[in-house]
């Protein structure tokens, strides 16, 4: 492993040093955007940081590849306003180590009430990437968040949005990832959903499950399944995560 390498490891790798070893503070549930490829609509408290993290392998008839970091920084600037950082992830596909690139954000709440909420999610994507993940140009995605309560303890969200690259002649991309919902016990929950992402060429098209376990106040774990079924590749993946806040 080359010296740039090796920052981009010890940058992902401290992190989990410290959302593990900081002190928590903040209080309530954790909100957090993973697992799964959607992002809900709530944000983060005021003056709140909350760190999402983990890692995901698949296989398919080409072998196995994996990701590592997945790293998620989330901090509220209004009851109604977050900032969001991705510090991205080490991409592994033997024999070549990729780095997925960073990229910047925000979430604002457009509307919330006892049985709903509704924000937007702004994402713009750095040319930061290495490998298959190089990229000259920035690129945005703006996608609306859904989240509304059909009963006790289920809840039906919906993502649905665009992603445009800036310059040059490619073409947006759209994505629609409904998901449900509900609640196993008060510190366990599971989904179920399909995430698409369409575009002019082949489409991706995902049907993933997972759980969530509050192992404390502030810390919250997950694990993650599914396949991508589409014209593109066959593959199954699983995931790994965790999400902290302090």
């Amino acid at each position: 492993m080359n010296l740039s390498s090796t920052r981009l490891a010890l940058a992902l790798v401290l992190p989990f040093a410290v959302v593990l070893l900081a002190p928590s503070s903040a209080t309530g549930q954790i909100s957090a955007d993973r697992p799964g490829f959607g992002d809900g609509p709530a944000t983060v408290a005021p003056g709140t940081v909350q760190a999402e993290l983990g890692a995901a392998a698949a296989n398919d008839d080409f072998g196995t590849n994996a990701e590592l970091g997945q790293l998620l920084l989330r901090y509220g600037v209004a009851d109604f306003l977050e900032l969001r950082g991705g510090v991205g992830s080490f991409a592994l596909d033997a024999p070549d180590t990729e780095y997925t690139g960073t990229s910047v954000g925000g979430k604002l709440r457009l509307a919330q009430s006892s049985l709903s909420a509704l924000s937007v999610v702004s994402t713009w994507a750095l040319p930061t990437g290495t490998g298959a993940f190089e990229n000259e140009r920035v690129s945005q995605s703006l996608a609306l968040a859904f989240n509304g309560a059909l009963g006790e303890g289920l809840g039906l969200s919906a993502n649905a949005g665009t992603s445009v690259p800036y310059g040059g002649d490619a073409d947006p991309s759209y994505l629609f990832i409904p998901t449900l919902s509900f609640g196993v016990t008060d510190r366990v929950g599971a989904y179920v959903g399909y995430a698409g992402f369409y575009t002019t060429g082949l489409n991706r098209n995902y049907v993933e499950a997972g759980l969530t376990l509050l192992s404390s106040p502030n810390t919250q774990l997950d694990v993650n399944t599914g396949l991508q079924v589409d014209e593109n590749r066959g593959a199954f993946f699983a995931g790994l995560g965790l999400a902290h806040r302090f």
